[in-house]
């Protein structure tokens, strides 16, 4: 019987344990991704944990088959630094947003979910790769916070450069206003009590959950002082109206539904009210220039 040559025993052999290792760490990953299922409640956080280990897992499967395929020799130390020097000397950008992921996962700035803005870009985080963010982008043409269907790739080295705004790391919820202009000659107290009940009844199912996530947020930041997340109402005199302007607490993702909601419920309410009037913008002429008729035939023009 022929002998296969030792050569090709040994490609035989480490292909094996490339398949076997490629093989563990699949199941590895959905093993890991199964444990973080059941013990992880925060869905953002168990998908960011997710990811890291699925990361982690297979770049280590890609460590030990090279280490099987080239062996721990000085070949293997002498590819690992041409590859290590080459994309140091090509590929700046590329270890800029590797350690942006670096940055954004060991820094909690962000997790897949959160509503972010890092320069004009602004949207819900789909993904977090190693060198890029997917976003789900919302406003832009669309007025508001409201899809537009566009998905945005960042590349992670912008958290180095561009700040980073996050509508719901720390809590879900933020302050929205609303400014309603009245006339002068409107009775404004009660514009303010109408303004103030609309936004209690249509805030109100926040306002538990809200208190108690800004409370969390005041023991991680002890410097944060604890502010009323029920609505209250500003009142400024300007030229030509008073500026009515109701402040309260909606959750990121419902702000333009809250808004609408309460324009429309005041709209209705000072329908009803004959001595509230909605102020806008008008132009007010205060003198005619004087008449002047002019006839060829009867002499110089009669004022």
């Amino acid at each position: 019987m022929p002998q296969i040559p030792p050569f090709y025993l040994e490609i035989l052999q480490k292909s094996a344990i490339s398949i076997i290792v490629i093989c563990l760490a699949v199941v590895v990953s959905r093993m890991a991704a199964r444990l973080l299922r059941n013990r992880v409640n925060d869905l953002s956080q168990m998908q960011t944990l997710s990811m890291l280990v699925r990361k982690i897992t297979y770049i280590s499967a890609v460590v030990v088959i090279l280490v099987v395929v080239f062996g721990l020799g000085s070949n293997f130390a002498t590819i690992i630094g041409i590859l290590g020097a080459g994309v140091a000397f090509a590929s700046q950008e590329v270890i800029g947003s590797f350690a942006g992921y670096l940055n954004i996962i060991t820094g909690n700035i962000f997790r897949i979910g959160d509503r972010i803005r890092i320069g004009n870009v602004v949207g819900d985080v789909l993904d977090i790769s190693l060198l890029r963010t997917t976003v789900m982008e919302i406003g832009e043409w669309v007025k508001a916070d409201q899809y537009t269907g566009r998905v945005v790739s960042l590349a992670n080295r912008v958290v180095f450069s561009d700040p980073v705004f996050n509508y719901t790391q720390d809590s879900r919820y933020l302050w929205d206003e609303i400014m309603v202009p009245v006339t002068y000659d409107t009775d404004w107290r009660r514009a303010v009590e109408i303004i103030l009940a609309k936004g209690q009844e249509l805030t109100q199912g926040f306002h538990s959950e809200a208190r108690a996530e800004f409370e969390e947020m005041i023991k991680k930041y002890p410097s944060l002082t604890a502010v009323p997340v029920e609505p209250s109402v500003y009142i400024a005199m300007t030229d030509n109206w008073i500026e009515l302007t109701l402040r309260y607490i909606v959750e990121a993702r419902d702000r333009r539904s809250i808004k609408g909601q309460i324009h429309g419920e005041l709209l209705k309410s000072f329908g009803e009210e004959a001595d509230i009037t909605v102020a806008s913008t008008t132009v007010d002429i205060v003198k005619f220039p004087p008449l002047r008729i002019s006839d060829p035939a009867s002499g110089p023009p009669v004022s």
